[in-house]
């Protein structure tokens, strides 16, 4: 985009009616009660219960996909994981869950019947990664994408190929859907499966489905014209993550012993109950996901969106939670070979607070070409060139190239209006190195650390004992 495109943009954004936020109706836990948090994860399925004051009642181990179920499940296997962690808590615990919540991987969806059960002849959930453009039937993927580009605002998260709008409507292209037909995502369904009731989901899931977060509703392009004809009828009702779907059914409270009036609320993503589990909850609080790739949150008094850059806002409550996600990253480090011990030995070679040989560096995967965020330029390609002589000072660099990345995405987002960075908080295998955490919190001029806790069952656990926001 032209610099004065992307600031007509960003100031139509701002310039949007923001509603007012619903109050809660539900205060957070007192008591002996406690709170259950499900996190349907990439790799499995974890979960966890925590008290009113946030601690850790109990956290069985996880249930594993194994390598070949991450892409390919079946509904079937979520309610397996849903009760099998369900039923490994310690009956004590349990008995004192009032309220549930789940979060799931962004994007991941499938179509239900009328009776919630999964649509029979539309096979399996698409999940997270299904991309319609290269897996949908036929042209059935083009076709959605092609109406998106004609009835969606320009930039807007569902003209992706795996949001799941654009999975709905290929559903559609393939098949004309059944009157029946209702889309789920996979927090809704599984909560759906401890309630027995209507699908139901929240501001948090259904933002690539089209909800508008802003306005707390879903907006006129998707309930009508050429999308509202295939998508009208088929959309879940979206509450407040934390508010209350429905009650856990009966028959559920009496066979695991939970607390009688167990509720379950509206859930979130994996990655939004990650930072939720960071303890980042003061505006100016962020995480930095230092993984393969460079991913950054930051809690915002406004919202900040930019469809030039892939940066877009969740709401939490009043609050905004601001992201961006780059390319590079620490994949950069394996494909360089360094191992786990090298990283460590070397890492110890390295002042933090001194320049490296080479500050130039961009530390794009050799596998990609073009970055997003913070510097938009679909032909880019890793620059790790010169290369020092010494293993550590090639190391420095790297390290150095990736904190520049996380330092110009946080700058990125304080031009879009943002508010201040105040405080950053570090998950991922990259958390772990002290020197680069000393050499990161110089560069961002802020305390730098990292995070307690990173575990999404716990951070949808916090959500359902106290709300979002």
């Amino acid at each position: 985009f032209a610099g004065d495109t992307q600031s007509m943009l960003t100031a139509l954004a701002s310039s949007c009616s923001i509603a007012p936020t619903p109050p809660r109706t539900l205060p957070p836990i007192t008591g002996n009660a406690c709170a259950l948090g499900y996190d349907f994860g990439t790799s499995g399925v974890r979960c966890a219960i925590v008290d009113a004051s946030g601690e850790i009642v109990a956290n069985p181990p996880g249930y594993s996909w194994g390598v070949a179920g991450e892409r390919a499940q079946e509904a079937s296997d979520w309610e397996e994981a849903l009760f099998s962690q369900l039923a490994a808590l310690p009956a004590d615990a349990r008995a004192r869950v009032s309220r549930i919540a789940v979060s799931g991987t962004s994007g991941s969806m499938l179509l239900v019947d009328g009776d919630g059960a999964p649509a029979a002849s539309r096979g399996s959930p698409r999940m997270y990664d299904f991309s319609v453009s290269k897996q949908a039937v036929g042209d059935s993927g083009e076709a959605a994408l092609a109406l998106l580009r004609r009835c969606t605002p320009e930039g807007h998260p569902v003209r992706s190929a795996t949001s799941a709008l654009a999975k709905l409507l290929a559903y559609h292209f393939e098949s004309p859907l059944a009157g029946s037909e209702r889309l789920a995502h996979q927090a809704d369904y599984v909560a759906s499966r401890l309630t027995g009731g209507a699908i139901a989901s929240d501001w948090h899931n259904a933002l690539k489905l089209g909800f508008d977060v802003r306005a707390l509703r879903y907006p006129e392009w998707l309930t009508g014209g050429e999308i509202g004809e295939i998508a009208r009828g088929r959309l879940p009702r979206v509450v407040r993550p934390g508010e209350p779907i429905g009650p856990v059914s009966d028959k559920l409270v009496a066979k695991y012993g939970l607390a009688s009036g167990c509720l379950v609320v509206g859930g979130t993503t994996d990655s939004i109950a990650a930072f939720l589990a960071a303890g980042a909850d003061s505006v100016g609080d962020a995480v930095t996901s230092l993984g393969s790739t460079v991913a950054i949150k930051l809690l915002s008094d406004v919202p900040a969106d930019d469809a030039s850059t892939g940066v877009y806002s969740h709401r939490l409550g009043d609050r905004w939670l601001v992201g961006g996600a780059s390319n590079a990253g620490c994949a950069v480090l394996r494909e360089q070979g360094f191992s786990g011990d090298e990283l460590a030995r070397l890492s110890e070679e390295i002042d933090p607070l001194a320049q490296p040989p080479c500050t130039d560096y961009y530390p794009l995967s050799s596998l990609v070409v073009g970055e997003r965020f913070p510097r938009p330029d679909e032909n880019a390609v890793g620059v790790l060139e010169p290369v020092p002589e010494s293993r550590a000072a090639f190391l420095h660099c790297i390290l150095h190239g990736i904190a520049k990345v996380e330092t110009e995405g946080y700058e990125a987002l304080a031009a879009l209006g943002a508010s201040e960075l105040r405080r950053v908080l570090t998950s991922g295998g990259g958390s772990q190195n002290a020197q680069w955490t000393v050499m990161r919190q110089a560069l961002l001029g802020v305390p730098t650390s990292r995070a307690a806790n990173i575990d999404a069952a716990y951070g949808a656990a916090l959500l359902a004992a106290r709300g979002a926001g």
